[in-house]
């Protein structure tokens, strides 16, 4: 086999693990569907867990031969996909803090870095007014309003854990938190539910627009496609950023590094996803193009129509996919670049960057 494509799908298996295509949360019951995959456990070994318990009922493996499309070479890849149930009683509160908690383990069950892999469902008591299913697809690529809305609280609650594990700090201890593109509010709507210092911006007038009707418990603010922002400076001591820099040529990615310096406070940290193997398995996306990105650093693709109709310059955004050692030495002259970690942001990876101290 290829070993390019050996190590995307190695990549796929170890960081994203398993993925549910569908959750349904009644008053009765809460049902997930999808698949999930393991190079080491074997199928008898997987475990299906809610909030850390095992789910009541559960269907697997079933036969998902769409899988070997993209996983030939992972074990099982033809029988990956499951169906769970969970009844809700009295004695079952599925979401405990706000947020019920999926994940798929081996045998052992979960640990302090499960979290990396755990899916995050929000009480629908909390869900605030949804966008339109046009805005959504302009952040998402499609208007699947339950994807928008389980992948924003997954990468909420899992970007809240990361800062628990390598920093102590709840979310609620940052005094000013940037949704950098915030787009349709995919991160600001739990955001807001964890401080109520949350700041959004974005290019996209409508979504803006929409995010301040239907989000009070954060502040909106649209911006043009080049900073500077009329944002003070040294306002923010956490920056989150999802599938930003994944959309934008260099000389505008380093604009932007440079005014997210700018109105970082010292030691902020910023939270900054980017294409990496696990979504790059997930898209198909051929080894030669990766390989290249690998050898170039930088590797613009083309235009993205998704915001043509929304940004007058259709040119401005972008495809793009970074090499780990770009990152690393090339953002290093705006803020330290502390870690990449695969496949935590949805599907993407994370780069953990904190501003400088001045001197």
């Amino acid at each position: 086999m290829n070993i390019y494509q050996a190590d995307i799908q190695l990549a796929a298996a170890r960081h994203l693990r398993w993925m549910p295509d569908s959750v349904v949360v009644t008053e009765d019951e809460i049902t997930v569907a999808g698949w999930a995959l393991s190079v080491w456990d074997g199928q008898d070994q997987q475990r299906f867990l809610i909030n850390g318990v095992d789910f009541d009922q559960v269907e697997w493996p079933m036969s998902s031969s769409d899988l070997l499309v993209p996983f030939s070479e992972i074990p099982g890849a033809a029988a990956s996909r499951f169906r769970c149930r969970h009844r809700r009683t009295d004695e079952k509160n599925l979401f405990p803090d706000g947020f019920a908690r999926l994940n798929v383990t081996g045998q052992f069950g979960e640990h302090r870095l499960s979290y990396r892999n755990a899916w995050y469902v929000a009480d629908p008591a909390l869900e605030q007014a949804v966008p339109s299913p046009a805005q959504i697809e302009r952040v998402i690529g499609s208007g699947n309003i339950q994807a928008f809305l389980l992948g924003g609280a997954t990468i909420v609650k899992r970007f809240e854990q990361l800062l628990l594990e390598r920093f102590e700090r709840p979310m609620g201890t940052f005094r000013s938190i940037l949704d950098w593109g915030c787009g349709a509010g995919r991160l600001s709507r739990y955001l807001s539910l964890l401080s109520p210092a949350v700041t959004g911006i974005d290019i996209d007038a409508d979504n803006i627009t929409s995010c301040a009707k239907k989000l009070p418990g954060a502040r909106f603010q649209k911006v043009d496609l080049m900073p500077p922002t009329s944002l003070p400076s040294e306002t923010f001591d956490l920056v989150v950023g999802l599938s930003v820099l994944t959309h934008l040529d260099e000389p505008v990615q380093d604009a932007w590094l440079e005014e997210l310096r700018r109105i970082t406070r010292p030691e902020a940290l910023l939270l900054l996803s980017v294409q990496g193997l696990p979504q790059i398995a997930l898209y198909g996306t051929p080894p030669q193009m990766q390989l290249e990105a690998h050898r170039k650093g930088f590797l613009d693709v083309g235009p993205n129509s998704q915001l043509q109709a929304v940004v007058d310059d259709t040119s401005y955004y972008r495809n793009v996919i970074h090499s780990p050692d770009y990152i690393m030495t090339r953002w290093s002259r705006w803020f330290d670049v502390l870690d990449i970690v695969e496949g935590i942001a949805g599907n993407q990876d994370l780069v953990l960057l904190r501003r400088r101290a001045e001197c």
